[in-house]
């Protein structure tokens, strides 16, 4: 007798909260090799792992839409190039479509005739044994031919950002002070207590206090005469410079890299779009999930670029706090329109940079009349 609770259908959980929970699961970074007919091919992957030690095995999940992936299969062999500290631009690198990525990358042939990078912190290289799908992905499981490690960091992933393993725990605690204090779990006008703000979300108390001085530098905390931080205010003042700063980012970007976005990258935004139109025509839809997808949207446009530091800059300038503190169930869906990033949307996709600009320009105007009047309205600060 089965006498487990389950429900009589699956539900799914949304694509963009289910990208952010597992962006928790800290990772290496990996870049997946091949050659057929003599031509390189390589992909950035996350999705890697050791499967077994007898006999040695590997994990390496492909997105079915990667030139990489039909490569693998015809080769019927694969490298795992596990990267170095110092290699973040190669996992953006191999990142993109559309270009012969080796040409500018040092790297050595193995004897199976598999192309590994130079400097990587370990290469593998496998044998396809097995293959399954699922979803978008093809997980390929191969028989470890040969291995090789070497005496270098490892380049550490953790949600969404990349770089050496003690600055992306600082990057975590910072991450996590600052949704603590726009999401004002500490209300205005108390302290900020480092010690059970570092129990809370996991962090050294060292990070949380680092970042709480990053913070106070972008006129999110404040610190008081005895020494002590605490939450400031949000101001339409605060709201119009942030709304303008991050405008100023993504223009730049449709400038300079509007030929960069893949198809793979519309279909995403386009994806993300009808989900927030979704999200808006649900009666019970949540203001955090609505909110998560903005974040996946804007992330996946600013991620074009390939600048880890850039996408690191335009997250700090988010004031989700705004809408979280001010909008009440009933109200946010009448008032967060996302007709402007549908545009938006359409335009990247059809490479018109003058009409993107123009959306990106009215979405903006948009975000910073609503937020000058949520604030307004409860006072002039939230």
């Amino acid at each position: 007798m089965n006498t487990q609770n389950t429900p009589a259908e699956t539900t799914v959980v949304d694509a963009g909260i289910f990208r952010n929970v597992v962006g928790h699961f800290a990772s290496g970074v990996t870049v997946i090799t091949t050659v057929v007919d003599g031509v390189l091919y390589g992909t950035t992957a996350s999705a890697v792992s050791s499967l077994s030690m007898e006999p040695p095995m590997m994990l390496a999940c492909l997105n079915r839409s990667s030139s990489t992936h039909d490569r693998v299969v015809s080769a019927g062999y694969f490298g795992i190039n596990i990267l170095a500290d110092d290699q973040s631009d190669l996992a953006f690198h191999f990142g993109r479509k559309g270009e012969d990525k080796f040409a500018s990358v040092p790297h050595t042939i193995s004897p199976e005739g598999i192309p590994l990078i130079d400097g990587a912190l370990a290469t593998i290289v496998c044998k396809v044994d097995e293959t399954a799908t699922g979803g978008t992905h093809t997980v390929f499981l191969g028989l470890a031919t040969s291995a090789e490690a070497h005496n270098r960091q490892p380049l550490a992933y953790y949600r969404g950002s990349m770089g050496k393993l003690e600055p992306v725990k600082e990057l975590s605690a910072y991450t996590a002070t600052r949704n603590w204090v726009l999401l004002r779990k500490s209300p205005l006008g108390s302290d900020l207590d480092i010690e059970a703000i570092a129990e809370a979300t996991r962090s050294e108390a060292a990070h949380v206090g680092n970042a709480l001085v990053k913070l106070e530098s972008e006129h999110l905390v404040f610190r008081t005469p005895s020494g002590v931080f605490q939450p400031s205010p949000i101001t339409a003042e605060l709201t119009d410079s942030a709304y303008d700063s991050r405008a100023t980012i993504e223009s730049g970007i449709i400038a300079s890299h509007l030929d960069k976005l893949t198809d793979e990258v519309i279909a995403e935004l386009r994806r993300i779009t009808v989900e927030l139109g979704r999200l808006r025509d649900e009666s019970e839809a949540d203001l955090d999930d609505f909110l998560a997808l903005n974040v996946a949207y804007h992330d996946a446009l600013v991620g074009v670029a390939g600048s880890s530091q850039l996408t690191d800059a335009f997250r700090r300038l988010g004031i989700g706090t705004v809408w979280r503190q001010a909008l009440t169930r009933e109200e946010w869906s009448r008032n967060l329109d996302h007709t402007h990033v549908a545009a938006l949307t359409e335009a990247l996709a059809s490479g018109d940079a003058t009409a993107a600009q123009d959306a990106l320009t009215a979405h903006t105007a948009f975000g910073k009349s609503l937020a000058r009047e949520v604030v307004l309205r409860h006072g002039g600060s939230v």
